[in-house]
């Protein structure tokens, strides 16, 4: 489910199960903290993470291209008639007929491809959320600028690190599977959605669930407790993806446990997927910070937290080739002491029930080692 088309909930109360699903900014919600690939950079100021559409955009490129072969179809079947000098009384009634399929049809598609296509082409690389330890607020990338001025940057949300910003877990279906994600909605004065956002990437069933929360408990753990306790992410996401990047996104986005067999069969859609990434890709250019953003986030130079630096792998590829030679930690994961709830995997079920462990129970005392 792309995060997207939550904006059909503005100017709406916070759907009931994501009410009873809030995730606590001071709190831990599951016995583990772990990152799950959604982090660019670390350092002791910000933390750099993904949007939720990142890892999939590939998906909503070859969206896009269907919708806007479907829009190019309907527009030549509505000029048939007049490339066919058909607009006589003879020929009138048939005129009509393909005029009222090919003509919505044309519209439809077109809508579908500005609606799939503006976020995904001419656009962003990528759409950073930055969590800001210090200031205690995330900024957020949303979307392209074309005609910024200087100091501008692209159109950016500062959203507070606290109360006042709703974080839930979403949930939703994909392919006939349960599917969640963490959400934020910033309410206005009446209580209702004024805007909301997705962090890192979407979950799948139970199993994923428990790496969602332990994700939550890394970003909570980062902005309460600054990165010195934190276990290494899973991998730091390439800002400049390259051929090799953008295939194991594609490969790893459906099943990074996957074996070779299933890897061979599969390897055309891989391929094709591939494709729409870089096709997408390559029109779009990195996000620009505007630059009062900057001036908050500028670093010491002996920040020793400040990662990847020096030999620290990047992307997919650097980082599996590091863990096969033991340089990176292969499941880095960091367990918290005294945790008082349900196992991880318990934990998850119960999250994944109509109203989470923390509206049911008192919240769970807990502190990291």
């Amino acid at each position: 489910m792309d995060e997207r088309i939550f904006s059909n909930k503005c100017e709406q109360p916070v759907p009931e199960w994501d009410s009873k699903h809030r995730l606590p900014i001071d709190g831990k919600v599951g016995p583990m903290i772990a990152d799950d690939g959604t982090i660019f950079r670390i350092n002791s100021t910000y933390m750099d993470v993904s949007d939720q559409p990142f890892c999939s955009r590939q998906w909503i490129g070859a969206a896009t291209l269907v919708a806007l072969f479907g829009c190019i179809v309907g527009l030549f079947f509505s000029m048939l008639p007049y490339l066919d000098d058909r607009l006589g009384p003879q020929h009138i009634g048939g005129s009509l007929t393909l005029l009222s399929v090919s003509v919505p049809m044309m519209l439809g598609f077109g809508y579908l491809t500005f609606y799939t296509g503006r976020d995904e082409f001419f656009s962003l690389t990528r759409r950073t959320i930055r969590f800001h330890r210090r200031e205690k607020k995330i900024f957020l990338i949303r979307r392209r600028r074309f005609f910024e001025k200087p100091g501008e940057g692209d159109i950016c949300w500062e959203v507070p690190w606290s109360d006042r910003t709703v974080f839930c877990v979403n949930k939703g279906k994909k392919m006939g599977l349960n599917n969640y994600q963490i959400v934020g909605y910033v309410l206005d004065e009446t209580g209702l959605i004024k805007r909301n956002f997705a962090i890192g990437k979407e979950w799948l069933e139970s199993t994923g669930l428990e790496y969602l929360l332990a994700q939550w408990n890394y970003y909570c753990a980062y902005m309460n407790d600054g990165p010195g306790s934190l276990p290494s992410p899973m991998l730091y996401l390439s800002e400049k993806e390259d051929i090799r990047e953008s295939f194991l996104h594609c490969v790893y986005e459906i099943d990074h446990s996957a074996g070779i067999v299933f890897r061979v069969l599969f390897m055309p859609a891989f391929l094709g997927l591939t494709f729409f990434r870089l096709l997408s890709l390559s029109t779009c250019r990195p996000p620009i910070w505007p630059d009062e953003v900057e001036r908050l986030c500028s670093l010491d130079a002996k920040d020793i937290y400040a990662q990847p630096t020096g030999s620290t792998p990047i992307g997919w590829a650097a980082t599996v080739h590091a863990k096969h030679r033991n340089e990176y930690p292969h499941f880095p994961r960091l367990e918290i002491a005294d945790w008082c709830g349900q196992g991880e995997s318990r934990n998850a079920e119960l999250w994944a029930g109509n109203e989470s462990p923390l509206n049911i129970e008192a919240p769970y005392p807990a502190r990291a080692v």
